[in-house]
């Protein structure tokens, strides 16, 4: 179906794209579109999205690469895309000749005697060969995305090119323009406050008094689509139902999703409740009532879905495909909870109880906890914001771009490479920041030594983007001109070990003595991808080691 061009979006969109470029959350606003998937699809780290970049000269028409290794085997997601700053070009089709740009990709990356120095520039470089040790490790598949702020590709150009591609090196091809962009990534409030629905005939089961006030039944899949819709368009999600859920969805490429796509479509679905964990509900009020009707009606105001997203968008996908006949999931049912509460702790701990089915980030399942709300308390007294949430709103008060904000898995991650002296987990392994390193890492945070490591690196990250324009305008090869976007943490370390009460003017020198050493170490172990390097604790004690040597005066 094609969509169609919408000024309004667009105009709302670019107002975002524009925020994104004065915050410093984007180098260019080229890259807008992007990050916005990024942050809301694939749920990414800032640090990941910086990585994740390779536009520029020599890109060869790819935009960005993120590979997706949370599932059994990687994902390699390959991005084009385009930000119109005219109404009249945006609402022209996304050009389909984008995907032969692709086969040139292709091609060098299979291509492993090809001097990629000659070819491509240094960020698309690495992740060629991180997709290549992917391959060689893995069994990888490929997705080639096209984004824009404009109108989708016309559908069978669209045909014609993916075809083609996908049958050369099995690359699947997705679409992802204006309207999806905008309906995902920004929109975030519902026209509904209330919401009602009947539950299935076998009833609801109340609960209350002395426990708290809770149903539990099942819904029809009928009555869970008119729960999720969006009243403006009831083909598409109302997002908002899952403000308070601590992931969203992970998308149809997951495998769980799929099997739940595949599930609820086939003649079998009637048996759907008894392998599905269903979906939990909070609301501020719930009412139920059983009289005048063979069916409970159950009313929530302000009602969050807190467990079952995966559940409800691969059940909502399934029936937009038959839409508006939904008669083969006539049978299809859902268990629910709904409990009544709108104490923001008891809601957390009720998401992350009830959440098992599919990865949930150890980040998120912390946010809540003593450790971070004193360590919100402390920083505070510094002058700093710290979020112990990832921020996922449209337009967030307080961007993590600014200097006075210090996001939790940075926090966790200057605390292993400055203090610990371990950068390689910082870059490795920061899920388990929140996990097998929690207690030890945030139990007795040192905040006075966080807040000199935060202050070393905001001086550090400014280099490093200095370096990246200067590769980006000048072409510039050099070793230490390259691995700065990678090695943030690992400079970190040395200038915690070289010289950590330098002053705020010798700072600048004690980060090129640092940059030195990592850029010797880096040839005399023979250059090897950045991805893999920097990862590698052994080379990092290797560092800490040079570091620590007597130097001459």
């Amino acid at each position: 179906m094609k969509i169609e061009f919408n000024k309004e979006n667009f105009e709302k969109l670019n107002d975002r794209i524009e925020t994104l470029f004065v915050d410093g959350l984007i180098e260019q606003r080229s890259q807008a579109i992007v990050y916005l998937m990024l942050t809301h699809r694939f749920y990414c780290e800032p640090l990941e999205i910086r990585e994740a970049f390779t536009d520029g000269g020599n890109d060869l028409g790819v935009d960005a690469i993120y590979i997706d290794r949370r599932g059994d085997d990687p994902t390699v997601h390959i991005f084009q895309s385009k930000v119109h700053e005219s109404t009249r070009k945006a609402s022209n089709p996304f050009a389909c000749t984008a995907i032969e740009k692709a086969v040139r990709f292709f091609t060098v990356l299979k291509d492993t005697r090809s001097d990629l120095k000659k070819l491509v520039n240094p960020n698309l470089e690495q992740k060629i060969l991180e997709i290549r040790e992917a391959v060689r490790t893995d069994w990888p598949s490929f997705k080639l995305w096209l984004v824009s702020n404009g109108a989708c590709c016309v559908g069978h150009e669209l045909a014609s090119h993916t075809a083609a591609l996908h049958k050369v090196d099995e690359v699947e091809v997705e679409e992802f323009h204006l309207n999806e962009v905008v309906e995902f990534c920004l929109n975030a409030h519902s026209t509904r406050v209330n919401h009602q629905f009947y539950a299935r005939e076998v009833g609801v089961i109340e609960a209350g008094n002395s426990e708290l006030r809770s149903a539990v039944g099942y819904i029809s899949a009928q009555e869970l689509y008119n729960l999720l819709k969006d009243l403006r368009d009831e083909r598409r999600v109302d997002y908002a139902v899952f403000n308070l859920n601590v992931r969203g969805f992970l998308g149809l490429d997951n495998p769980v999703n799929k099997e739940i796509v595949r599930t609820a479509a086939s003649p079998r679905n009637v048996h759907f409740a008894s392998l599905n964990n269903g979906i939990t509900i909070v609301g501020s009020t719930l009412r139920v009532n059983t009289t005048g009707t063979d069916r409970a009606k159950v009313g929530i105001k302000r009602m969050s879905i807190v467990n079952g997203a995966q559940t409800c968008h691969s059940i909502f996908e399934a029936m937009k495909d038959y839409y508006p006949n939904f008669e083969i999931f006539r049978n299809l049912s859902v268990l629910f909870r709904v409990f009544e509460t709108d104490d923001p702790k008891l809601i957390s701990d009720i998401a992350i109880s009830t959440n098992n089915q599919n990865r949930i980030s150890p980040r998120d399942l912390r946010a809540n906890d003593e450790f971070q709300v004193r360590l919100e308390a402390e920083l505070k007294e510094y002058g700093l914001t710290y979020r112990r949430k990832r921020q996922f709103a449209a337009y967030d008060d307080h961007p993590l771009s600014r200097q006075d904000n210090l996001d939790a898995l940075k926090a966790g991650q200057i605390i292993l490479s400055y203090v610990h002296l371990d950068p390689a987990r910082a870059k490795r392994d920061s899920d388990a920041i929140f996990t097998d390193f929690y207690g030890k890492l945030f139990g007795r945070v040192d905040v006075p030594r966080l807040v000199e490591g935060y202050n070393w690196l905001k001086v550090i990250e400014e280099r490093k983007k200095y370096i990246e324009d200067e590769v980006r305008i000048r072409g510039a090869r050099r070793t230490e001109n390259t691995f700065v976007t990678y090695g943030v943490f690992h400079i970190l370390m040395m200038c915690g070990i070289l010289n950590p009460k330098a002053t705020e003017e010798d700072r600048s020198a004690v980060i090129d003595e640092s940059i030195g050493l990592i850029s010797e170490h880096l040839m005399e172990v023979g250059e090897p991808a950045y991805y893999k390097y920097f990862r590698d604790a052994g080379y990092a004690r290797e560092l800490t080691k040079r570091a620590n040597q007597p130097r001459l005066i």
